[in-house]
């Protein structure tokens, strides 16, 4: 059994090392692909430390040494082994008989990556997509008829939104929200509507491509302004991976002045814990930034920290809002675009915040890292909070708290075992306290056309008199530069686990990339030396250089493994801006044992500065068109010094630890 577990380890350590071979030996190629004279002004780079044989030549070695050993074995074993009788293979498991089940399980604490493509070609559309839809009928078709269907403007659009993304369904113009060809619009009735998804949404939720359709910025504020006459809570959503460029500078006005706010930061779970006490930091810091962009804080009737996806701290948000706000009235998600609104609407849907009856009848927003998928408002109805209710709420969420105080144990336990701060992610549950008594119909006991339409209808008895929470569609912050980017980009931009800040050594003269998509210059100061810690994406390189060979590296480098974001096919060779410099930014160190300040790079990440007291600095920051460049007072992960690890030799690269709280 030990010399058995013994060839396991040594087996595990071989893969290993014929991986970190291939790595090295990429290592090499990607080195020869530039020029030796641009390699040597490359001060740093991300992409290739992690080309690099971490191991060290002594143990490389060594283990070179077992491999050939173990190998010589192996050979001398397989000479030995009595071949086996053709009849097993009648024993075999044919490959077709196999069922793969996959689970995306949120205790992960890692978003599965998208991949999500814009199809602006409509030729390459998947061949006979139409079938999908219930209500097509290809024996109707005509010769010559299109595969993907045809527009028709004679025929008035409907007053029935899309159940995916809320725009109203027509079949006019195919470049607009809410189309659906007009082969299967035509002839349907506003109940059959109802379940129909628009082609936007369709192409997104079974095929992960996304259409263009024109949407005017104006129709946003539009749609905003409608809550302004009415007695309504709003739900502001903050990305907390990308404020205060999340943060609309003039939705107070859009949603009125004496308008009751619930101010909601979202993916907290993306973000590192550095020291106990860091949470209410963060909404220290969100309250901050809420206020300055023009949010009375008379007006802010509570503030809570969330993770849409995971579900950490929802359940707190739905206890808050029955408590405080009740049953006054309607409840509008409102937010820039990518924050989050429509997965929060999912998870409220699915929660005791949605009436019981209504729970299987309404189908959930359209998601994805695309801006602006919900491109109308889609609503639920909200149960209404009695007190009997309330109570076997609470009976619940006390049963079910000493499970979760048990997977937090857990998740302590991961974080002081392991050096991947991803299994230490926030997490929460969502349960539903109430099951509607509805009986669901057997679609298996009726035949093909003539099963009921699960649909909610308004006017019935228990949706009468009721309060509704609605998702708004996103309005696109002039910060943001996702706007700029294609999906494929937005994939990599957009973290998929918990951010692990790096830090790095800084001297004047010396520029650090986010990839292609931000830069920021350490011009001169009163310190030899700074530090500082680069927040973004894990998929994102940075590359540090010298300022004056900037230019000339940003230039050559885009699109390769250095600065793959943005790419440079002969498209976004034409439509991607570049980057421009921003005013020269001031910085004195105030703080005594933590970072001074945040330098904010739009949705591309920020940079944390850490510099001593009374030394004063001054950098100069770069973004596409100048956009979202801001300097944020407190740092927001005040404490990511002690995520600090020793100076890696020879490199301007810090070790990382992780926090043990």
């Amino acid at each position: 059994m030990i010399r058995l577990r013994a060839n396991l380890v040594l087996s595990r350590t071989i893969n290993q090392i014929r991986l970190l071979s291939a790595t090295s030996l990429n290592y090499s190629n990607s080195s020869n692909d530039i020029s030796p004279e641009i390699q040597s002004k490359i001060l740093f780079s991300s992409y290739l430390e992690n080309q690099k044989l971490r191991l060290g030549y002594r143990k490389n070695r060594a283990l070179e040494e077992a491999i050939r050993k173990y190998e010589k074995k192996e050979v001398t074993n397989r000479v030995n082994i009595k071949p086996f009788p053709k009849s097993l293979k009648a024993f075999a498991t044919h490959p077709d008989d196999v069922e793969i089940l996959a689970t995306n399980r949120p205790e992960s604490g890692k978003r599965g990556p998208e991949t999500i493509q814009v199809e602006k070609n409509r030729t390459q559309q998947p061949e006979n997509w139409l079938t999908d839809y219930e209500f097509y009928d290809s024996d109707d078709e005509g010769e010559g008829a299109s595969k993907s269907g045809t527009a028709d403007p004679s025929i008035p659009p409907s007053d029935v939104p899309c159940s995916g993304c809320g725009a109203v369904l027509h079949c006019a113009d195919t470049g607009l929200p809410g189309y659906i060809p007009s082969e299967i619009f035509r002839g349907r009735t506003n109940t059959e509507l109802k379940t129909i998804i628009c082609q936007r949404c369709h192409f997104l939720k079974h095929y992960n491509i996304a259409l263009d359709v024109a949407v005017p910025p104006e129709e946003y504020i539009k749609t905003l302004r409608q809550i302004q006459t009415k007695h309504a809570l709003a739900i502001l959503i903050v990305d907390l991976l990308d404020f205060p460029c999340s943060i609309w500078p003039g939705i107070q006005d859009i949603l009125g002045s004496k308008r009751p706010v619930f101010v909601v930061g979202n993916k907290v779970d993306m973000l590192p814990r550095d020291s106990p006490g860091y949470l209410k930091r963060i909404k220290d810091c969100l309250i901050k930034a809420v206020t300055s962009a023009g949010i009375d804080s008379m007006n802010i009737k509570h503030v809570a920290l969330i993770s849409a996806k995971t579900g950490f701290g929802v359940e707190e948000l739905i206890t808050h809002l029955h408590s405080q706000w009740k049953y006054e009235g309607d409840v509008y998600l409102v937010g820039c675009t990518n924050v989050g609104k429509s997965t929060l609407f999912n998870t409220l849907l699915g929660s005791d915040y949605c009436k019981s009856q209504a729970i299987d009848l309404i189908q959930k927003a359209t998601t994805c890292p695309w801006p602006g998928t919900t491109l109308k408002m889609l609503k639920f109805p909200i149960m209404r909070p009695s007190d009997i209710r309330l109570f076997y709420r609470h009976k619940r969420l006390i049963s079910e708290r000493s499970h979760l105080k048990a997977e937090e144990q857990l998740y302590q336990e991961q974080m002081h075992s392991s050096r991947k701060p991803a299994k230490a992610s926030l997490i929460g549950q969502i349960g539903r306290t109430f099951v509607s008594n509805a009986e669901t119909a057997d679609p298996f006991s009726m035949s093909k056309g003539t099963s009921p339409l699960l649909t909610l209808n308004e006017k019935d008895k228990a949706f009468v008199n009721t309060k509704w929470c609605y998702d708004t569609p996103g309005v696109v912050h002039p910060d943001q530069i996702l706007d700029l980017l294609t999906t494929e980009e937005i994939i990599q931009v957009t973290p998929n686990q918990v951010i692990q800040p790096q830090p790095f050594l800084m001297k004047p003269g010396m520029s650090v990339f986010l990839s292609g998509l931000g830069r920021l210059c350490f011009i001169e100061g009163q310190c030899d030396f700074i530090r500082v810690y680069v927040f973004t994406s894990s998929k994102l390189p940075i590359l540090i250089t010298a300022i004056e060979d900037a230019d000339e590296l940003y230039k050559v480098l885009r699109g390769s493994e250095y600065l793959p974001v943005p790419q440079t096919d002969a498209v976004r060779k034409r439509t991607w801006p570049g980057l421009e410099f921003s005013d020269p930014i001031t910085i004195t160190g105030e703080v005594d044992g933590g970072l001074t300040c945040d330098v904010v790079l739009s949705s591309a990440g920020w940079i944390a500065i850490e510099l001593p007291i009374g030394k004063t600095c001054t950098f100069q920051a770069w973004t596409p068109h100048k956009r979202g460049i801001h300097v944020r007072y407190p740092a927001l992960i005040s404490h990511t010094n002690q995520l600090r690890g020793q100076r890696i030799r020879g490199s301007l690269a810090y070790k990382k630890k992780v926090c043990k709280l």
